[in-house]
């Protein structure tokens, strides 16, 4: 299915950013989110590669850290409810033993998924870990597990 119809509005970043085309899985309880991404669609960073014998086009690892972005968007947004429309605001802020265990060629579609490991709230500020698994044709892509952190930037104020 399309990704929800305000997600436009919510989304940190504009539609050519986002690169997750459709929604697969959006599960509340268990902090789950997980999207298809069209790997035809991916724009100018794919267009600019250089096509040789032994380096195919393929999915930028650049993209691939980009689409947590999107899907910890959709998790803040439809599983915590904190709405950038409303002032929330969040960012990344640890990469932990990312791993890229096969290249993602252009073409067939990509599954990625995110999954929170750990919740928690601390001044105001949401924390959360996420595990993220990216694949194609049954083959790993993008392992990882990362930090992000969401707070009301109407109340924090400017960074």
């Amino acid at each position: 299915m399309p990704l929800p119809e305000d997600f436009t509005r919510e989304c940190l970043y504009g539609p050519d950013q986002q690169y997750v085309h459709d929604l697969l899985e959006l599960d509340r309880e268990a902090g789950r989110v997980v999207g298809q991404v069209d790997t035809t669609r991916l724009g100018p960073l794919v267009d600019a590669q250089h096509e040789r014998r032994n380096h195919p086009r393929h999915v930028p690892g650049a993209i691939m850290v980009q689409i947590t972005g999107t899907l910890g968007n959709l998790h803040a947004v439809y599983v915590l409810g904190l709405r950038p429309s409303e002032g929330w605001t969040g960012f990344g802020v640890q990469i932990k033993e990312a791993r890229f265990p096969s290249i993602g060629r252009i073409g067939p579609p990509m599954r990625v998924e995110l999954n929170t490991t750990r919740m928690r709230r601390f001044r105001g500020r949401h924390f959360a870990t996420y595990r993220f698994h990216f694949s194609q044709e049954g083959r790993d892509l993008y392992l990882s597990e990362q930090t992000a952190v969401w707070f009301d930037g109407e109340i924090e104020g400017a960074l």
